[in-house]
């Protein structure tokens, strides 16, 4: 499902009404059928409802709604911003034929009559946001501020159209102050504002409603965003043949653990092996064998002798290369610790291995030290999987910059550095070098625990050796790990939520994908 900016919405509208012939005016009514449709599900004919409607086509479905909701038994009244000389030409017609039908429509024109909207809204079943759509881009200042206020308070249930007013649709910013809505009904294809962070909060529940548009405007469009969602995922994880021995599913080469880190070796050796891998092999330093193979008895592993206590000596590194020459996938750097060995065991991979490689963690720390390894690799098939504080040692950029432009940082460094990178966040973006990203929308807030990290890159790796390409792995393993997350979260709650537990919320997600196919 593709993500659109404000200009690209407004172009795939402007294609579907002057190319297709489609006119602006059913496109609005399409859309408020929509609405409506999820309405009727919640709330039953009779229920009282206000529509708080602005000057634009978002206001224009606003009228829409509310006459077709009318049309149904629902008592409706409604409120409007801005001068009804400003209103769009469609916007106008609506607004014109609920008149003429008697639905009780008023103007708020200044702070006089903002009680008359409060004594609604605190009567009402339900509120409907049209304020403001995603042209919108400026703070709210004035009357439209004092409205939002109003709904916030004392609303009871609040549906959005398209967007919450508020959010800005280019990024997911506040404008100042937005509604906070229980559900967005979101017209045709998703905006930057619903799925980003902090506007994404304000959406509560979305779900995604097609008015009519073909296909085929949206595509002619090129947008290089997409939402990942579960029927895409469906359609990537490996499927099994039930003649098949471990050899089939790949092998994995993991360079992971030192003293005092363990931990991370275990959860990404875990996650490897439940998202299903066929053999692993974890390199470790010696003197983590007894704990490791007590853990996880279904890895092989390879104890490699210690210079330093609990650290893989640098005169290994050409043992581990050769350990990877029978592998599928080789991963380096979960709980490997920030050491002289690893940055030397990442720049020996990188110019002497050709099989995909999957770096993370300490990792990338490593390589944060000379970005310029890459440029060197032998292996085309490289994935980078930092969290933001990581990103920010790989550029060079402040953590704050990358937050505020998290897309724009990802595509950048795709694309300079030919790898695809799976920006860890609470909306996990993964970068392609062609400039196209997929943003991940699951997950939830237990998640951001030690170790999750360490989950996501065994599950990647995992989808790598069972032959996926590695863009197709990175999409499905964020997917995967979110939605893992989600059922343990539902089973434990996100307080106590443990990376031991998405591990263990991967056997049900897995089985729930492939029950689907």
């Amino acid at each position: 499902m593709k993500i659109a900016s404000n200009e690209e919405m407004k172009s795939i509208d402007r294609r579907a009404i002057e190319e297709f012939g489609i006119p602006a005016i059913i496109l609005m009514e399409n859309a408020a059928y929509g609405v409506v449709e999820e309405i009727c599900k919640d709330f039953a004919p009779g229920s009282y409802i206000t529509i708080v409607s602005g000057k634009g086509n978002n206001g224009g479905d606003g009228f829409a709604v509310a006459r077709q909701l009318h049309n149904k038994g629902y008592g409706v009244k409604v409120f409007y911003t801005g001068d009804r000389g400003e209103f769009t030409e469609d916007a106008l017609t609506n607004y014109d034929i609920l008149k003429a039908i008697g639905v009780e429509v008023e103007e708020i024109s200044d702070h006089s009559n903002t009680k008359e909207l409060q004594y609604s809204i605190i009567k009402s079943d339900l509120v409907v946001d049209a304020l403001f759509g995603t042209g919108l881009n400026d703070e709210i200042f004035g009357i439209a501020n004092e409205v939002i206020r109003i709904i916030n308070e004392y609303k009871n249930y609040v549906v959005s159209v398209d967007i919450p007013s508020g959010v800005i649709g280019n990024d997911g910013n506040i404008a100042g102050n937005a509604v906070m809505a229980d559900k967005t009904i979101v017209i045709s294809t998703p905006k930057y504002g619903n799925i980003l962070h902090p506007g994404t909060v304000y959406n509560g529940e979305i779900i995604f409603k097609n008015i009519g548009i073909p296909e085929v405007a949206k595509m002619d469009e090129n947008i290089k965003a997409n939402l990942i969602t579960g029927s895409l995922v469906k359609n990537l994880i490996p499927r099994r043949n039930s003649n098949s021995h471990k050899g089939v599913y790949g092998k994995m080469c993991l360079v992971a653990g030192s003293y005092g880190m363990t931990g991370a070796a275990i959860l990404t050796a875990k996650a490897a092996l439940r998202s299903g891998l066929g053999l692993l092999k974890l390199i470790i330093p010696e003197s983590l064998n007894h704990i490791i193979t007590s853990s996880v008895p279904e890895a092989i592993t390879v104890p490699l002798s210690e210079m330093r206590k609990g650290i893989i000596g640098i005169n290994h590194i050409s043992s581990i290369i050769s350990e990877s020459e029978t592998a599928s996938v080789i991963t380096i750097g979960p709980g490997c610790g920030n050491t002289a060995e690893l940055s030397e065991v990442i720049r020996r991979v990188l110019e002497e291995v050709d099989i995909p490689i999957v770096i993370d963690a300490d990792g990338l720390n490593a390589l944060s030290k000379d970005v310029k390894w890459l440029e060197s690799r032998k292996s085309e098939n490289v994935v980078l999987t930092p969290h933001i504080g990581e990103m920010s040692r790989l550029t060079g950029l402040e953590i704050e910059e990358i937050k505020s432009n998290k897309i724009s940082v990802a595509r950048e460094y795709a694309e300079k550095w030919n790898v695809i990178l799976v920006l860890k966040d609470s909306r996990t973006i993964v970068a392609k070098p062609n400039g196209e990203i997929f943003i991940n929308y699951n997950g939830n807030s237990g998640m951001a625990t030690a170790g999750s990290g360490d989950v996501l890159t065994g599950i990647i790796s995992s989808f790598i050796a069972q032959g996926l390409s590695i863009e197709e792995a990175a999409i499905a393993g964020v997917y995967v790990h979110g939605d893992a997350g989600d059922k343990a979260a539902k089973d434990k709650g996100e307080h106590g939520l443990l990376s031991g537990d998405i591990v263990d919320g991967l056997t049900y997600t897995l089985k729930d994908i492939v029950g689907t196919i």
